[in-house]
């Protein structure tokens, strides 16, 4: 009988304790919120709706592992997203939300140099720790002024290096080049930098012509750099749509030389844009998925991507990547505070990227220390058709 009542003491204690929602198990993983700012709408949309998609798939690849284990304990990983609308404004009312209404203090996501900017005026006094996937050469976007950022992947200035010195080894008898940028505030910085790089292999620069982000017709660029008669034509930036509609107009005005992009635009995609005809004789800074050179990681995250959304793009791999550095850091740290955790990282040597094995650089480049420089890519279009190249290696001292 007294045994009775203990057990029935017991069990009415017990489910005191589950209505009230305490945890039945000291395993049980806490939560890391971790903010995600990408443009789900307006401009860059089409492009970081699928960097959402692989950001979306690292956050349940790393749960699904265990989490993250910092002094004993595990964290799951909670990914706040927050549309920044493709403008300044948005940037600055997405990134305002994540840090006072959600209260996080690690985000990753903006690629855009204006948004970039817009968010860190946001994150950076608030000292969140930043994984920015792209950088444009500003020293107002990326640089000492910016402690709390890191740069996850090589960017435009790698992607131009690696780009000319292919565009000699594949195309030895180009003379002149010409060089389409984005009118994003990056023009000064890109047009000194592509300058000098082009003249160290002995390119002329034929002309430098800039594109507003509205523009919707771009004909007038097209006809204004082809009267400067290059044998080449490189475009600095610029999402698929922009990249693709390009070159369909390059083709369309007769011009059949190489022509290159220095960035990480899905090659498939600008495919999809220009069409067959005008896809070739065109090589960028992307992957194959098609490839086996293609790293365990990437083949991984092309399975899940398909799996989840139906279609996989290399944005897909791109948005992945910065939580998996992350959970290197956070580990490598053994916390969760953004003041430790950028202290440790910018006194790491090496970083695992989903690209393969990255190196910290970027001190002479871009005065910081905090930019992960991983194996660099190349395919090219060729008569309608993606072809793997190479990886190449990159380091931005």
């Amino acid at each position: 009988m007294q045994a009775r009542k203990i057990l029935s003491v017991l069990g009415i204690v017990c489910f005191a304790f589950f209505l009230l929602g305490q945890p039945v198990s000291a395993d049980e993983a806490k939560t890391l919120k971790v903010g995600g700012l990408f443009c789900l709408t307006g401009f860059g949309s089409s492009a970081e709706t699928y960097i959402a998609e692989g950001a979306k798939l690292s956050e349940e690849w790393i749960n699904s592992q265990g989490g993250v284990t910092i002094n004993g304990e595990k964290y799951k990983i909670e990914l706040v997203v927050e549309d920044m609308k493709g403008t300044a404004d948005g940037a600055v009312a997405a990134a305002t939300k994540l840090v006072y209404d959600h209260k996080v203090k690690i985000v990753i996501g903006t690629v855009v140099p204006f948004m970039v900017q817009a968010a860190g005026s946001v994150l950076e006094p608030a000292k969140v720790l930043r994984l920015v996937l792209y950088n444009c050469g500003m020293p107002t976007e990326y640089g000492p002024q910016t402690p709390y950022m890191f740069l996850t992947y090589d960017s435009t200035i790698e992607g131009m290096r690696a780009a000319l010195d292919y565009l000699k080894e594949a195309y030895p008898d180009v003379k002149t080049v010409a060089y389409i940028i984005p009118d994003d505030g990056s023009v000064p910085y890109l047009d000194k930098m592509f300058r000098e790089k082009a003249t160290s292999l002995g390119y002329e620069v034929a002309t430098v012509a800039k594109w507003a982000m509205t523009t919707q017709d771009y004909s007038p660029i097209i006809t204004k750099v082809l009267a400067a008669k290059p044998d080449a034509i490189a475009f600095a930036n610029g999402w698929p749509q922009a990249t693709g509609s390009m070159l369909k107009v390059i083709r369309e005005m007769g011009f059949n030389g190489p022509v290159f992009g220095c960035n990480y635009d899905d090659a498939y995609q600008i495919m999809e844009i220009a069409g067959k005809n005008a896809s070739t004789d065109f090589f960028i800074h992307q992957i194959d998925l098609n490839s086996p050179d293609m790293t365990p990681m990437i083949k991984m995250i092309a399975k899940m991507a398909k799996e989840k959304y139906g279609k996989v793009y290399g944005m897909h791999i791109w948005g992945f990547n910065p939580l998996y550095e992350l959970k290197q850091v956070l580990e490598k740290a053994q916390s969760t505070d953004p003041k430790a955790l950028k202290d440790v990282w910018g006194n790491m040597k090496t970083i695992d990227t989903v690209y393969g094995a990255g190196r910290m650089g970027g001190l002479k480049t871009y005065g910081i220390n905090h930019t992960v420089c991983a194996p660099c890519p190349i395919v090219e279009l060729m008569d309608g058709n993606v072809k793997w190249v190479k990886w190449v290696d990159v380091y931005s001292p």
